[in-house]
């Protein structure tokens, strides 16, 4: 489970409940945005306020990349199963596919 709020995203064990960590962004949560992990579980993309959209790897939480393409705050993020891409929905009404780097 994959929970954005505040300035952090935490990553949860459903069937133990209990949380595997947490990463500080630069971004707040606060009344838009998300975060999805990759299916491989190597990194994960977030998305608020602050109108870019950002990839972070898993254990470290730093930052690989960072894109604009939304004129407002992104409401929601989702990885595509397969891992190839990922979706961002904004409030500026547009949904963006982003091809995901190898």
């Amino acid at each position: 489970l994959t929970v954005a709020a505040g300035t952090k995203v935490y990553f949860f064990d459903v069937e133990n409940k209990s949380l595997l960590c947490s990463h500080q962004m630069p971004i707040h949560f606060r009344d838009e945005g998300g975060a999805s992990l990759h299916p491989d579980g190597k990194k994960f993309v977030a998305g608020g306020s602050d109108l870019w959209v950002r990839v972070f790897d898993y254990e470290t939480g730093t930052e690989l990349e960072c894109h604009k393409g939304h004129h407002g705050p992104v409401r929601c993020v989702r990885y595509d199963p397969d891992g190839k891409t990922y979706a961002t929905g904004s409030e500026d009404g547009t949904i963006r596919l982003w091809k995901t780097d190898p």
